[in-house]
């Protein structure tokens, strides 16, 4: 547990930080990584904890984005609600009736986003009326009209996210929360470089919390060009689909252990590496499990493309219901995760980065 008595997951989980807005994220890993670690942030808010072990090189970059899933207000309206435009993939139909948090220049200050009664809707002649879209939501925080709104701080530009506690669902091992994606990735940076605190290890750990993943890679791009690493794993919290029924695609379980991918829309690793992380996790008695995506996509994609190009994978603690309010993910994943990769960085030294880049 943390000095605020609150376990780093639950701390994660319940900060603030919507694309451009990463600042209570990234103090969080500034905190927790500051004692041991060398820190410095790019100009535009990305935060690279440098950690060295008996060599400089080989130079392995984890990469989490600090960023969650979240909204900005675009207009304020006559009747004192506002309008909204998503920062990241939301589905509309998911939103209405969300309790969100806003931060403005008086504080954080709580809202919905506005939904029509059923008693409206299902006596309509003609049947239900057609599914929400972003346009046409918006965002009641309790102003009567725009002086009102102006009043409770609320502008052009306010962010918000949806507000979620998280909390421990006891006696099991899983944890309710939101920003999942990407804060359990996060998490494990900081668990597995705290890890590597009063140990020695043959190469340098760049632990790095990127910025506006969601909305196009924009901090990993940036703080790849800074590194210029050997190596990188981007750590996630990706989407289980183990409590959705019949699907097409592979079963991906929570409990499952940590998730090495084969391939997204837009990166294929290294395949050498993946081939190393499921060795590693073999001889380490970890439980993980693989999966090839048809969708979806990661900083892997902005970090693979440096210079003469780097070797990248992506492992996940997988998650439920990721890209929503609320999600869950498996206390034993996000430790099996982070064991994987303290063997890992532990044991990756010049030898093994010739091997996996040597064709």
């Amino acid at each position: 547990m943390s000095k605020e008595g609150k376990d780093i997951l639950n701390r994660l989980s319940d900060a603030f930080g919507p694309p451009g807005f990463e600042d209570e994220v990234r103090g969080i890993m500034r905190d927790e990584l500051g004692s041991f670690c060398k820190l410095d942030t790019d100009r535009i808010g990305s935060i690279i904890c440098t950690k060295e072990g008996y060599s400089k090189t080989p130079k392995i970059m984890l990469a989490a984005h600090m960023d969650e899933i979240g909204f900005m207000v675009q207009g304020i309206r006559p009747d004192g609600c506002a309008t909204l435009v998503n920062l990241g993939g939301w589905r509309a139909s998911d939103l209405p009736g969300t309790v969100v948090t806003l931060k403005t220049e008086n504080g954080y200050l709580r809202g919905v986003i506005g939904s029509v009664p059923v008693h409206f809707t299902r006596s309509k002649p003609g049947g239900p009326p057609p599914p929400p879209t972003i346009e046409k939501l918006f965002v009641d925080f309790g102003a009567k009209d725009r002086d009102d709104a102006a009043r409770f701080g609320v502008k052009v530009g306010t962010p918000f996210v949806p507000y979620t506690v998280s909390e421990r669902l006891l006696p099991g091992d899983m944890y309710l929360g939101k920003g999942w994606d990407d804060r359990a990735g996060c998490a494990v940076v900081v668990e597995s470089m705290k890890r590597l605190k009063n140990e020695k290890h043959p190469n340098t750990v760049y632990g790095v919390g990127t910025v506006q993943e969601e909305v196009g890679s924009k901090g990993a791009g940036v703080t790849r060009n800074i590194i210029k690493p050997d190596v990188a794993i981007v750590l996630e919290g990706s989407p289980a689909n183990d409590t959705l029924g019949p699907v097409d695609e592979a079963e991906i379980n929570l409990g499952g252990g940590p998730q090495i991918r084969f391939y997204d829309p837009t990166m294929l690793p290294n395949r050498p590496l993946v081939e190393l992380l499921i060795k590693t996790a073999e001889s380490h008695d970890i439980p993980y499990q693989v999966v090839v995506r048809r969708s979806g996509g990661t900083d892997g994609r902005a970090i693979q493309l440096t210079e003469s190009g780097v070797p990248c994978v992506v492992i996940s603690v997988v998650c439920r219901y990721i890209h929503s309010s609320a999600g869950l993910l498996s206390r034993c994943d996000f430790e099996n995760t982070v064991e994987l990769l303290y063997w890992f960085m532990k044991e990756y030294d010049e030898a093994k980065n010739r091997e996996i880049t040597t064709f």
